[in-house]
């Protein structure tokens, strides 16, 4: 399946970078999960070694069951954001689109980009990720969550914002660095 980005590309425009979200922006959804489940494989413990039928625990059974409904529809919603999110550079413009059904799209041109601001904390240096906050001319603030290697990310918007204002052939071997 074609992205958002892909199917938005101007003539003479290409993809240059895609950033993800760090694992740890999934982190908090993933424990909880992990946390309305453990009631089932308790009470089926329960219920197996104290020879119980499931009617002598209706209400742990019921009470169980909501709880993993709820994990797992929570989990699912932030999945959901996850999957359908797009955080992209071209040789134009930087975008970040967000929805499933309804699409919400922050757009700006590389050349109105006037600041970007990286916040990572001590949590964020040890486990590579950082929020970084673009700042542009007529689109306001773009604020970007727990994106993996949030100085790479930057180094690659400012690279392709320099060959934009340079006039030089842009392509994604010469705009990605290798290290930062």
């Amino acid at each position: 399946m074609t992205s958002y980005v892909e199917k938005t590309l101007g003539n003479g425009e290409s993809l240059i970078y895609t950033a993800h979200f760090n694992w740890t922006y999934s982190f908090w959804s993933f424990a909880i999960l992990i946390f309305s489940l453990i009631p089932v494989p308790v009470l089926a413990y329960i219920t197996v070694s104290e020879g119980l039928s499931l009617v002598d625990l209706r209400a742990g059974w019921v009470c169980a069951a909501i709880a993993a409904f709820l994990g797992a529809f929570l989990f699912l919603l932030h999945m959901i954001k996850l999957w359908t999110t797009e955080i992209a550079v071209t040789t134009f413009r930087f975008v970040y689109k967000t929805g499933l059904i309804s699409r919400n799209t922050k757009e700006v041109s590389l050349n109105k980009i006037e600041e970007i601001t990286l916040n990572q904390s001590v949590w964020g240096r040890l486990f590579g990720y950082g929020s970084l906050t673009l700042r542009g001319t007529g689109v306001g603030v773009i604020k970007l969550p727990n994106i993996d290697e949030p100085i790479r990310v930057r180094k690659i918007i400012e690279n392709a914002k320099s060959a934009m204002r340079t006039g030089e052939t842009t392509s994604q071997d010469n705009l990605v660095p290798r290290e930062y």
